[in-house]
């Protein structure tokens, strides 16, 4: 009788001690529920930049062919974009005591779409957008070396 009571003393000690080890184990187990949260950046817009030509790049004469434009486009955005549309705007003479903005025009087959791809948070090499500007026939001299500038939106998407 006295070894039964020693196994059921045993037997209730191994029972306590598995369930305070089990009630330990549940002190330490935790969990929990919520959400996390993310947000979309802005997009920047793009800046584009004119370059003004010199040497074979200041083509314009009067009554000659229509001549380019050249800017740099930068990419602020963490992204890389591809630029696809270009709207013109009027364009001006930088100096306008000698040649007047009316001497310049707008080509009427200046390029309204192109394929320019810029990498994220990068500045383009110069591009070159030909048959843009129309210098007058009528032109005076007052024009030679006269930079025109002239106003361009570009559009395009994220690549």
């Amino acid at each position: 009788m006295r070894k039964k009571r020693l196994w059921i003393s045993a037997a209730g000690a191994a029972v306590t001690l598995a369930i305070t080890v089990g009630v330990a184990v549940a002190l330490w187990t935790v969990s929990g529920s919520g959400s996390g949260a993310g947000a979309a950046t802005e997009v920047n817009g793009l800046v584009v930049t004119p370059v003004t030509p010199s040497g074979p790049g200041a083509s314009l004469y009067p009554g000659g062919p229509a001549g380019p434009v050249f800017v740099t486009i930068q990419n602020t955005n963490p992204f890389p974009v591809k630029v696809t549309g270009l709207t013109w705007g009027t364009p001006t003479s930088t100096n306008a005591s000698a040649c007047a903005s009316l001497n310049i025009s707008l080509a009427s087959g200046a390029p309204t779409t192109a394929s320019i791809a810029i990498s994220a948070n990068s500045t383009s090499s110069t591009i070159e957008f030909p048959a843009v500007l129309k210098l007058a026939e009528t032109a005076p001299s007052g024009c030679q070396a006269v930079a025109f500038d002239i106003g361009l939106t570009v559009t395009g998407t994220q690549e």
